[in-house]
């Protein structure tokens, strides 16, 4: 059994539609701004590019992973996206995964590993009411390092101090999220969105499930 579970957070302890866009609309603009052109034209660059690295990858891939391959620096992203907009105007509390997560930790020491910014991730934990549940939260500012690089998982887990073995991660892409975990010998748990967490206190009471093979 592990003694941490670490969580993705964008898509796996929340899901919004309207988060997503604004999402996409501040890297429109970021990408409009680096390289002086209209954001019609940025978004129809970054849109394809999304589609030639889902191609190679298999599966979508996020905007802050594309538009590193424009060069744009992360920090300047960010700071893009802090401007932009707050998730806390798209976002309410879940108590039912408030309630699951406040189970798992009587048990298990609880962390976030998120390509997110700092600030955007504390205003999704307050909107979400779930700020005071987990341990360690790792996001790029953390160790300036990005999933899916395996780097990023393996300092999370030294930062705490056990081995990856003794980490189960839980996350919504495979790609980014658990293939990497994966290789480290982390146990991972793959989800679609909170309602998937909602239940995961009762599996984990006879034994964590793992994902099957999918190599």
């Amino acid at each position: 059994m592990p003694k941490i579970i670490i969580f993705d957070l964008d898509g796996t302890l929340y899901k919004s539609p309207e988060i997503a866009k604004h999402f996409a609309d501040a890297a429109y603009h970021a990408l409009s701004k680096l390289k002086n052109i209209e954001v019609e034209e940025a978004q129809r660059l970054i849109e394809e590019k999304r589609e030639e690295l889902k191609k190679e990858c298999g599966s979508p891939v996020p905007y802050t992973l594309t538009l590193k391959t424009f060069g744009l620096p992360i920090e300047r992203w960010h700071e893009e996206n802090v401007a932009y907009f707050d998730p806390r105007d798209y976002l309410k509390k879940d108590e039912r995964l408030k309630q699951s997560l406040g189970k798992l930790k009587e048990h298990y020491r609880l962390a976030i590993l998120t390509n997110n910014n700092t600030i955007q991730t504390e205003r999704i934990l307050e909107a979400l009411g779930l700020e005071d549940l987990f341990e360690k939260i790792f996001t790029y500012n953390s160790f300036k390092l990005l999933k899916p690089d395996p780097q990023f998982f393996q300092r999370a887990a030294e930062n705490m101090g056990v081995e990856p073995e003794e980490c189960c991660f839980v996350g919504d892409r495979y790609n980014v999220d658990l293939n990497p975990a994966k290789g480290l010998g982390m146990q991972i748990y793959e989800v679609k969105g909170p309602e998937d967490i909602y239940h995961l206190p009762d599996q984990l009471c006879t034994s964590l499930p793992e994902m099957k093979n999918r190599e």
